[in-house]
């Protein structure tokens, strides 16, 4: 458990993660396609900051969808007096994760509010929702986005019908986990961009940022292999592997 070791295992890691293959090819092209953008000039820095949060919505309503599949397909939660049965479970996440956005939303407006023309106080949510949406190049860098979040959503959930392995708890809060960090990182970079006057190198950091957890995603993802490697390696002496195996499966979805 030495150095040699230690070698090995990076190795190991940065192969699976950043190695092209069909499974991630979406993703290293929609992340060249944002830098091209940025390059060529059709779009701004601000619009790839701002394209990360319409993505936020994006996911939401992809995982409503798998939630749908899930239930209908999948296998069923025990029964819990507590807990969302059925597709009512679907109306609460839909409600949990909007306010989650919205009020995400809300601190980001007030923040930019001085600093991006057009934008107004942060309660005005529509009104400046529709002010990112006619900034240089949005409309490419959603589309973009929608485009790869789709792909993924085909390749790695609907093509192996992985709706039919889990029970709607075990995935109902999958994407939090990720929307979380990727809007850190968006936040810091939007503080960046005021405080710094560095909006390309913002957008640049973002990019491989991104670039680097969505690989990361799809190296976990359920019958890739990598999740049992992994998890064989990072397991504490008192956890089973198979645990911590699907626990990195579940992020990936």
């Amino acid at each position: 458990m030495g150095f040699p070791f230690f070698i090995e295992f990076m190795t190991s890691l940065l192969k699976n993660i950043f190695q092209l293959h069909q499974a991630n090819v979406l993703i290293y092209a929609q992340a060249l396609f944002l830098c091209i953008l940025l390059v060529l000039g059709l779009a701004a820095p601000e619009s790839v900051v701002f394209g990360y949060f319409f993505e936020t919505i994006i996911i939401g309503l992809l995982h409503a969808v798998k939630l749908f599949l899930v239930i209908k397909h999948g296998k069923e939660d025990k029964k819990d007096r507590n807990s969302m049965q059925g597709y009512g479970s679907i109306v609460f996440f839909l409600f949990h994760y909007g306010m989650f956005v919205g009020i995400q939303m809300i601190f980001v407006f007030f923040f930019f509010e001085n600093s991006i023309p057009g934008l107004s106080h942060g309660f005005a949510l529509f009104h400046n929702f529709s002010v990112l949406l006619q900034m240089d190049g949005m409309l490419l860098i959603i589309g973009s986005l929608l485009v790869s979040n789709l792909g993924y959503f085909y390749s790695n959930f609907w093509q192996f019908e992985k709706y039919k392995e889990y029970a709607p708890s075990e995935i109902f809060f999958s994407p939090y986990v990720r929307i979380f960090i990727q809007q850190f990182v968006v936040i810091l970079a939007g503080f960046s961009m005021v405080f710094l006057d560095a909006g390309i190198v913002a957008a640049a950091l973002l990019l491989l940022f991104r670039l680097g957890v969505d690989l990361c995603m799809v190296a976990i993802r359920k019958h890739s292999g990598f999740a049992k490697e992994l998890s064989e390696k990072i397991a504490k002496p008192d956890q089973n592997p198979s645990e911590v195996q699907q626990q990195l499966e579940r992020l990936s979805e």
